[in-house]
């Protein structure tokens, strides 16, 4: 099954959710913002992730 990712950066966190083809959400949580946390938390809760978007605006501590 497909899923889509929406990541909120910011400088220390990042909230991630996590939603099915039919829109429902299969997960929400945070990782620390380092690429290896994202991967990690992304491979484990969004394996069949078809797109990830992100958040464009300023970062925030």
């Amino acid at each position: 099954m497909k899923q889509y990712v929406g990541l909120d950066v910011s400088q220390k966190e990042t909230s991630v959710c996590v939603i099915d083809e039919s829109g429902r959400i299969t997960f929400e949580g945070k990782a620390k913002s380092e690429p290896c946390a994202l991967t990690e938390l992304l491979r484990k809760r969004a394996p069949n992730a078809e797109r990830i978007g992100f958040e464009t605006g300023a970062m925030t501590s």
